[in-house]
């Protein structure tokens, strides 16, 4: 190449130099299936322009910088709730972001609180601002979130509230806006129903939960158990905050209840009634219950509606029963009870007492006629197959509600009408030919969850009455007097006076309790061995030797019997007599083992008897007879009489009647004088005596101031001896003498 031709050159390559600097860089460039990542100064990604991670093609802003404090909310109550309004501001004047996607509304009933998912209500998604409605039936407070493109949140705004939802007035209320499906239950109280409001047949009564502080949270139950030491609130009750706990120990079987209500009632009016219940392993209670005491206008106790329940020991349980006031009844009194107890714990929560018309619990007889106005029910509002046969009550359909020849044999399949089929009183006297049933025999077939009973009222029996499994007598006045239930067999007196026979133990026991039931006896069985059956009789409780618990008990044992008196607190400790007879010996004692010192006992074993801890005392009446008599048999041969102190011998008359020289008492003889130093002298024989004899004048003779001058004794042989005396003073008509050997 010539030099021309390099300057050419070079002018060509300056000129395409010169367009290429004028033109895009990128103009005939593509991104094929990838991305360009856009980064920031200091290298941190910041966009993604291309393909997305998850394959789709777009322009992604990632980790922007967090928007701006969002401005003070703007909240105002409305019905219902409140209206939050942004205005598209930012605090301190700070401008939008062109990454900033939405701003979110938060609202809650604590003060101070934390913007989270859980309190998020709506979000603004414009920017020139919005407004929104949060529900809610209390006041809020509310805060506003700004987020960015990327997901970041802002520093939460200003805090505003507390704002409620606006009262609802009359004015604001359109007619017919609020129908029975827009009132929530319990919503329409007593207190606001005008009298006179609601007339005959056009409301149902009792809807609801009639017992106040039903899981005694409250300071109404607070109120009942003061000065009531054995009633306690204690946490956590079952699915509550609290439940009623009672201290069952009692030194004598007590009825722990509590009253909780007085409801007026109607005679014949039906109540559910129901609690939740629990009790220690060691409580020994013959039910847990909830219950309504009927009482009439004086406050004469006219029946019981129970439900009880009988676990020991375990997890909650919940017990309900179906009950009817009596006829007089005008007052029901709502009580839990824990029932004959001595010993142990017992728990209750949620009590649920309501008038039987709700689904689910209307009780047989619950809708009459009185309750369904005339022509309420019309054949067009019955929907075919609607009404089986188990839905109609007996006599609900009788012969004036059947047409003529409208239920023929073709309409009754073979063996649809059986006794299974027929309700009480669904057959009577007018449906059966005379005589239809007389002399019969009902065989076959059970009565299920019927009601059997004598009479209505007054006096009569009654069979599973308000389904409690149960035969009650009543008497005259329609006060119950005896049950027989699967808690045994009680009956009670015209005073008041209980005898309950109880089989749920290993032995069944008697009880007796007094008018007032504040005190019983009982008769039981105890296993004090494995297989043995110790009869146990005890008398009712009584105060005597410092202690307001004794009684008497006589206990038929296992090959022993005793009888004796002990406290109800400690059967071991025993104060007053006792006897004690077992297979070898008998025991009849005074026995204190609060004071052993006192202990005095006679035992009497095979072939002798001893006196242990005491001394004996005999005081025979004036007679001709032996005062103490000993007589041993022939072959005889051990001392007939022994006295000792301290284990050592100080009398003793031999199997001959000897007496030793050693421990020979004293006795006396009697002498009387002849004349005035003549000596006089006495004969003493049988004595068979041991060692040799003297004698000695007593401290006091027959006769004051008789001299004596001499004494003495002689003629001493083994059979006897002879006393002589001399003395000065013959005016005396005798003197003694005692007797000793040495």
């Amino acid at each position: 190449m010539d030099v021309a031709d390099i300057g050419k050159t070079i002018a060509r390559l300056e000129r395409e130099i010169a367009n290429l600097k004028r033109s895009s860089r990128l103009g005939h460039a593509s991104i094929e299936n990838a991305a360009v990542l856009v980064n920031d100064g200091a290298g941190s990604l910041r966009g993604i322009v291309g393909v997305q991670s998850d394959g789709t093609t777009a322009v992604n802003i990632v980790n922007g910088a967090a928007p701006p404090q969002p401005s003070a909310p703007i909240v105002t109550s409305v019905l219902g709730g409140v209206t939050v309004s942004w205005d598209g501001t930012f605090a301190g004047g700070s401008v939008l972001p062109l990454d900033w996607s939405r701003v979110e509304v938060h609202a809650s009933t604590v003060n101070g609180f934390t913007p989270v998912a859980a309190t998020l209500q709506d979000t603004i998604e414009t920017a020139q601002g919005a407004t929104v409605v949060v529900p809610c039936g209390t006041g809020v407070y509310v805060r506003l979130v700004a987020r960015n493109t990327s997901g970041t949140a802002s520093v939460a705004s200003v805090q505003v509230g507390p704002f409620g939802p606006t009262p609802v007035v009359a004015a604001d209320v359109l007619d017919g806006i609020v129908t029975t499906v827009k009132l929530a239950d319990q919503a329409v109280s007593a207190a606001k129903v005008k009298v006179g409001a609601i007339g005959t047949d056009q409301m149902a009564l009792g809807v609801g939960n009639l017992c106040p502080d039903p899981s005694f949270e409250g300071a109404y139950t607070a109120s009942l158990i003061v000065g009531k030491p054995d009633w306690t609130l204690v946490t956590p009750g079952y699915n509550s905050a609290k439940a009623l706990h009672v201290d069952c120990t009692s030194a004598t079987t007590a009825y722990k209840n509590l009253v909780l209500a007085r409801l007026k009632v109607l005679p014949g009016e039906r109540h559910y009634i129901g609690v939740d219940y629990k009790t220690s392993a060691t409580y020994n209670g013959s039910g847990t219950k909830v219950l309504f005491r009927y009482e009439d206008a004086a406050a004469t106790v006219l029946g019981y509606g129970v439900a009880e329940g009988t676990a020991i020991g375990g997890a909650w349980a919940r017990v309900t029963a179906q009950v009817q006031a009596p006829a007089n009844a005008v007052t029901a009194v709502l009580m839990v009870e824990a029932s004959a107890v001595t010993a142990g714990e017992a728990w209750f929560d949620n009590v649920e007492v309501s008038t039987l018309i709700v689904a689910g619990k209307v009780a047989a007889g619950s809708i009459t006629a009185t309750e369904i106005a005339a022509l309420t029910i019309l054949a067009g509002n019955i929907a075919a197959d609607a009404v089986a046969a188990g839905k109609i009550a007996a006599d609900a359909v009788t012969a004036r509600e059947i047409a003529a020849l409208a239920v023929t044999a073709a309409e009754i399949a073979a063996n649809t009408i059986t006794a299974g089929k027929l309700a009480a009183g669904a057959v009577d006297a007018t449906a059966l030919a005379a005589d239809a049933i007389t002399g019969k025999t009902i065989t076959g077939g059970t009565i299920t969850g019927s009601l059997l009973q004598t009479a209505a009222s007054g006096q009569r029996i009654t069979l599973n009455e308000a389904g409690a499994n149960k035969v009650i007598v009543y008497n005259s006045s329609g006060t119950a007097i005896g049950e027989l239930s699967a808690t045994g067999l009680l009956v009670k007196g015209t005073n008041g006076s209980l005898l309950w026979l109880d089989p749920n133990n290993a032995y069944p026991n008697l009880r007796l309790t007094n008018a007032a039931q504040s005190n019983s006896a009982f008769v039981y069985v105890s296993e004090g061995t494995v297989g043995a059956a110790d009869l146990i009789s005890r008398s009712g409780i009584f105060t005597g030797s410092g202690f307001t618990d004794m009684y008497w008990r006589t206990f038929c044992g296992n090959d022993f019997w005793v009888a004796d008196r002990v406290r109800f607190a400690d059967s071991n400790t025993n104060i007053g007599g006792r006897i004690f007879l077992a297979n070898d010996h008998a025991t009849l004692a005074y026995q204190d083992t609060t004071t052993p010192a006192n202990n005095n006992s006679f035992l009497v074993y095979t072939g002798f008897a001893q006196l242990n801890g005491g001394r004996l005392e005999v005081v025979p009446p004036a007679s001709a007879n032996t005062a103490l008599y000993v007589n041993a048999a022939t072959g005889h041969t051990g001392p007939l009489l022994k006295l000792r102190l301290n284990s050592v011998d100080k009398f003793t008359v031999d199997k001959d009647g000897k007496v030793a020289a050693s421990n020979l008492a004293s006795g006396h003889v009697t002498i009387t004088p002849s004349a005035a130093n003549t000596p006089t002298s006495i004969n003493v024989t049988g004595l068979n005596l041991v060692g040799t004899p003297r004698v000695v004048a007593t401290a006091g003779t027959s006769l004051p101031g008789t001299q004596v001058t001499g004494v003495g004794v002689t003629n001493v042989t083994t059979t006897g001896f002879t006393i002589w005396v001399t003395r000065t003073n013959t005016t005396s008509t005798g003197i003694d003498w005692i007797v000793l050997c040495e």
